[in-house]
């Protein structure tokens, strides 16, 4: 299936493109409110500025992918990987990512007020900025992860690190 083939059956009213391959995929700036994607293939996909509110992406593959300033408000990403993706100032206001893969990603400014991130992989993430006001983190694993000027983010002792050079190895 390619991108015209899925905008054509979503503005058709078909909402459930669950499993779909779409590899690649370019979906700049479309409007795809409460599709639904459980475990869809979207490596390296571009949803640059899209308007996902409300998705269903549950244990979707979205490695690498492009999220720069989208939409993903109250969107369920629960065990879905983001492995390396870029969220750049994404909105992910009371969505899902619990148990989800986030190592790598990059979500400097992203709005994450009230979501829910228990169990989240956010592993050298860059969250600089990132507005994590109400959000819940509850085992979400920050080890090496960037967070200045993070608002609201709460990490565990046991859950966080910094960056330590052994410079005497040389």
């Amino acid at each position: 299936m390619n991108a015209q083939e899925l905008l054509k059956r979503y503005a058709a009213g078909e909402r459930d493109f669950a499993n779909a391959d779409l590899r690649g995929i370019k979906f700049v700036e479309e409007k795809l409110r409460g599709i639904v994607l459980r475990g869809a293939n979207l490596e390296k996909a571009d949803f640059g500025w899209a308007n996902l509110e409300g998705a269903d992406l549950e244990g979707a593959n979205l490695k690498g992918a492009n999220l720069h300033s989208a939409h993903l408000n109250k969107a369920n990403l629960m065990n879905a990987d983001l492995s390396d993706a870029k969220l750049k100032t994404c909105g992910l206001r009371q969505a899902n990512l619990e148990n989800a893969n986030l190592r790598g990603a990059v979500l400097v400014g992203a709005k994450l007020q009230g979501a829910n991130l228990k169990n989240a992989n956010l592993v050298k993430t860059h969250l600089d900025g990132a507005d994590f006001t109400d959000a819940d983190t509850t085992g979400a694993d920050m080890t090496f992860t960037e967070t200045t000027n993070a608002v609201g983010l709460v990490i565990p002792k046991d859950k966080a690190s910094l960056k330590r050079f052994d410079r005497s190895a040389s």
